[in-house]
C-alpha cells in the first residue's frame, strides 16, 4: 500500500494549462486535504502529468518482433493469415513457448515505463492482469470480438449482445484500404452491433459517409497510427487523398465524439504509447493538446472510466514527471501513488521507497524493489533496460 504523500512545489498539468499546485496522496488516489502523517515531498521544478491511458494493446505479444511479410497489405486479414501459418517456424514458434505470465508481464512493463499506466487489453482477461502487483492497471470490464474474419457473425453478435450498454464493446474495424475494409462498417451495422458502447479499434477504410454515420452511433475510436502505416501504406499522403484531410479522427473529434490512441502490440507497431503520439503528429499534425487529450481525458471516455487521465480528487495517483516523446526522459513515474521508475535523484526524494540500480535506453533510473524483483523473476527481457542485481539479504545466528 503507497504512503501518505503531500507533493509541494511542482507544476501540474490541468487540461489545457499548467498550474502549480499542491497534491495529496492517500492510499493509491488523490484527495483534497493533506493526509495525516503525510510525507511531503518537494518536487520544485518539475511538471506533473496524469499516467497516459492506452486504449488498445494485445498485453501478451510484446516479445515478438515487428513483422510482416509483404510490403503492404490491402487489409489487415491478409497479414493475420500470413502470421497464422508461420506460428509453427522460428523465431515465432519458440516466443509463443514462454509462459503466459511473463508474456503478460512484459506487455505490462512496456507501458509502465512509458508512463502509460492505464491500459486497455483486447483479448481474454488473463487472470495475472487481475492481480495487485501487475505493473499497470487494466481495464476489468469490456467486451470484444477480434473482427469480422477471424470471429463468426453469431460470435460477434452474441459478445456485443452479452455486454452491458454501460461498459465498452471493442472490434478491429475497417483496418484496410479496399473494399473488404469499406464494407465493414455496414456489416457491423447490419449485425445489430452498431451503437452506444461500441468502440472501433483503426477504422482506417470507414468512408466519410459511414465516419459521419458513426460519429452520430458509436462511442468512440481508436487510432493506432505507427501499425496502420507499417502494414496498409496509410501514410498522411493517402488520409488527404482518401479523407481530403479529415481522417476519421478528425472527423470524430470535430463532432464531440471521442478519440483515444492505441499503442497495438511490437508485433505490428513502432513500440509504445510514446511512439503513437509521435506517428499521430506526424500524420495528422495534430497539436500537442489534441493528442494528451487522446491519451487522457478522451481514452478515460472510451473506457468508461473517471478516475483516470487527470489530477483531480478521487482519481488514482497516476502520474509522469517531465512527459517526454522518449521514455528514459521521464523523471519519475508514479502508479498509485508508488514510486515505480525514475531518475536516481528523483527517486531518492521518497526515501521510505527502496530501490534498484538500472539503466534504460541508456539513461541511468532507480526502479522499486518490488517491481526489480518481478523482473528479475520473469523469463523474457524488456529490450533497452538492464536491472542491477538485487541486494543479498543477509543471515544472522544467535
Amino acid at each position: 500500500m503507497s504512503r501518505p504523500l503531500h507533493i509541494r512545489g511542482a507544476q501540474v498539468w490541468d487540461s489545457h494549462q499548467v498550474v502549480q499546485r499542491d497534491l495529496y496522496i492517500d492510499r493509491g488516489r488523490f484527495v483534497a486535504q493533506p493526509p495525516q502523517s503525510a510525507q511531503v515531498i518537494d518536487l520544485d521544478g518539475y511538471t506533473l502529468f496524469p499516467g497516459l491511458i492506452n486504449a488498445h494493446d494485445h498485453l501478451e505479444l510484446n516479445h515478438y518482433p515487428r513483422s510482416k511479410f509483404r510490403e503492404r497489405y490491402d487489409n489487415a486479414h491478409q497479414w493475420g493469415e500470413d502470421m497464422n501459418i508461420r506460428l509453427n517456424d522460428e523465431p515465432y514458434k519458440s516466443l509463443r513457448a514462454y509462459p503466459l505470465e511473463d508474456r503478460c508481464f512484459i506487455g505490462g512493463l512496456k507501458n509502465l515505463l512509458c508512463g502509460a499506466t492505464t491500459v486497455a487489453h483486447h483479448n481474454p482477461l488473463h487472470k495475472y492482469m487481475r492481480w495487485d502487483d501487475f505493473p499497470v492497471n487494466i481495464l476489468q470490464q469490456y467486451g470484444w470480438a477480434h473482427s469480422l474474419h477471424f470471429t463468426n457473425d453469431q460470435e460477434v453478435q452474441r459478445s456485443y449482445k452479452r455486454t452491458p450498454k454501460h461498459i465498452p464493446w471493442f472490434i478491429h474495424l475497417a483496418e484496410g484500404t479496399d473494399g473488404v475494409a469499406s464494407d465493414e462498417y455496414q456489416r457491423l451495422k447490419a449485425l445489430g452491433c452498431v451503437g452506444d458502447n461500441t468502440v472501433i479499434v483503426h477504422g482506417v477504410g470507414m468512408s466519410p459517409e459511414d465516419v459521419w454515420d458513426a460519429i452520430g452511433h458509436v462511442r468512440g475510436l481508436i487510432w493506432c497510427p505507427s501499425t496502420n502505416k507499417y502494414l496498409l501504406g496509410a501514410t498522411t499522403e493517402f488520409v488527404r487523398q482518401t479523407y481530403s484531410s479529415n481522417h476519421p479522427s478528425w472527423r470524430f473529434k470535430e463532432k464531440g465524439c471521442h478519440v483515444a490512441l492505441g499503442s497495438d502490440s511490437r508485433l505490428t507497431a513502432d513500440g509504445d504509447l510514446l511512439d503513437e503520439m509521435y506517428a499521430a503528429n506526424e500524420t495528422s499534425q495534430c497539436d500537442s493538446a489534441c493528442i494528451m487529450e487522446a491519451v487522457t481525458k478522451h481514452a478515460a471516455h472510451i473506457l468508461g472510466l473517471n478516475d483516470v487521465g487527470h489530477l483531480g480528487v478521487g482519481a488514482r495517483a497516476d502520474m509522469v514527471a517531465r512527459l517526454t516523446n522518449q521514455r528514459a526522459g521521464h523523471k519519475l513515474v508514479i502508479h498509485d501513488g508508488i514510486p515505480r521508475i525514475g531518475d536516481p535523484e528523483v527517486m531518492a526524494k521518497f526515501p521510505h521507497i527502496e530501490t534498484v540500480g538500472a539503466i534504460l535506453d541508456g539513461v541511468a533510473k532507480a526502479i522499486h524493489i518490488e517491481l526489480a524483483r518481478r523482473i528479475h523473476r520473469c523469463s523474457l527481457k524488456e529490450p533497452g533496460l538492464e536491472v542491477e542485481p538485487l541486494p543479498k539479504r543477509g543471515f544472522f545466528f544467535t
